[in-house]
């Protein structure tokens, strides 16, 4: 390479670092990314204590990282250029497709699959003796459902050789070490593989799918559940995507669809505590519909404390302890229940035993994505 080469290239090089240089001090920082829904890194504020532990540095890269010009576009050239070099995988991703005769009624044939790697063992074992430590202390029946997620329906959809751990085996395994009454998700989820029951672009699953899990637990529970086609099926959106899309960089994949099973009905009364305070709540959300997050249109999304009264006589009262997996199944469940009663331990810190009590409650779910049961540290309030 010439000497007049290598200054052009160093030239060309300086002018492009300089530009954005500017461009980022001129533009001003953004406070959320609804691609990646999630909350951008801030200026950090100089101190320096911070600076002398290394804290500033680490805030600082952070910073620098979430509002970098154009970081939506990067992301996406990133995961192209990937691709271009055979790589089939981007930001534990895998970029995965079937054939069109496999699917009826999915949005495309493309779907993006997050690898499962197995967790430490310790925080499984904790979370067991939690539920033990529950069954122990009430005389209720206990239940116990862990829905396996794409990544294990799904494994033959993956990369050949792709890293992927079994789901399935973490469920025998945890099911053989309680006295709770096991909820088999895997076998209705497996058998209709061939259907839209994950999301191409979220970790949840689709109405479809929760409706093979209620299928699931109205068996372990001795309860006549309805047929598919008893249900009014709706498309209440065909632009969804989910976290997986948000972390993958993949931006050409097709969105999800969104459906629903259930109307809501008169007599229907939900309770929400977002606050502690109690409020009326919603089945479904359609604000959740204009924004990214278009999921938690299920009952409104995340929340401590729902109660919902069904209105229907001479039926058992429920109490889930879940994840956001139970949100698209709960209103498959209103005619099997007169009061369904729905609590998430990442924000719920009162007493179950006394929850339970004071409530006569009939049966207790504990509902989690095998992915959240592994990693989840707040189940063991359950014990509490």
């Amino acid at each position: 390479m010439s000497k007049r080469s290598a200054w052009i290239q160093t030239g060309i090089f300086l002018v492009f670092i300089f530009a954005f240089f500017i461009i980022n001090l001129i533009l001003p920082d953004k406070e959320f990314s609804e691609r990646e829904n999630r909350v951008l890194a801030q200026m950090p504020k100089f101190t320096i204590n911070d600076l002398f532990f290394g804290n500033f540095t680490s805030k600082f890269e952070s910073y620098t990282t979430d509002q970098f010009t154009f970081r939506d576009s990067w992301t996406t050239l990133k995961a192209r250029a990937e691709f271009s070099i055979g790589k089939q995988e981007n930001n534990g991703v895998y970029l995965c497709s079937v054939s069109p005769a496999e699917y009826e009624n999915a949005p495309s044939y493309e779907l993006l699959i997050e690898q499962y790697k197995f967790p430490a063992q310790k925080q499984i074992d904790t979370n067991l003796i939690a539920i033990e430590t529950l069954i122990q202390n009430i005389d209720v029946p206990v239940y116990l459902a862990l829905v396996p997620g794409a990544a294990e329906i799904w494994s033959d959809r993956l990369p050949e050789n792709a890293p992927n751990d079994s789901q399935k085996e973490l469920i025998d395994s945890v099911y053989s070490k309680t006295s709770a009454i096991m909820v088999d998700m895997f076998s209705p989820l497996y058998a209709n593989r061939s259907e839209y029951i994950f999301f191409h672009t979220d970790h949840h699953w689709t109405s479809l799918g929760a409706y093979y899990g209620y299928t699931a637990l109205m068996n372990a529970m001795g309860m006549t559940c309805h047929d598919l086609d008893f249900y009014n099926r709706k498309t209440v959106s065909d632009e969804f995507y989910g976290t997986i899309y948000s972390t993958s960089g993949m931006s050409w994949v097709k969105p999800d669809v969104i459906e629903t099973f259930v109307d809501s009905y008169e007599g229907l009364k939900i309770t929400n505590y977002p606050q502690g305070t109690p409020l009326d709540g919603l089945l479904y959300d359609n604000s959740f519909l204009e924004a990214k997050d278009k999921y938690a249109m299920f009952l409104g999304g995340n929340t401590p404390l729902m109660h919902i009264d069904t209105g229907i006589e001479d039926a058992p009262s429920l109490l889930i302890i879940r994840d956001s997996y139970i949100d698209s199944q709960v209103p498959l469940l209103l005619d099997s229940f007169s009061e369904i009663h729905l609590i998430d331990l990442r924000y719920y810190k009162a007493s179950l035993e006394t929850y339970i009590d004071e409530n006569q409650i009939d049966n207790i779910l504990i509902c989690y994505s095998v992915t959240n049961f592994s990693t989840d540290s707040n189940i063991f309030l359950l014990g509490y």
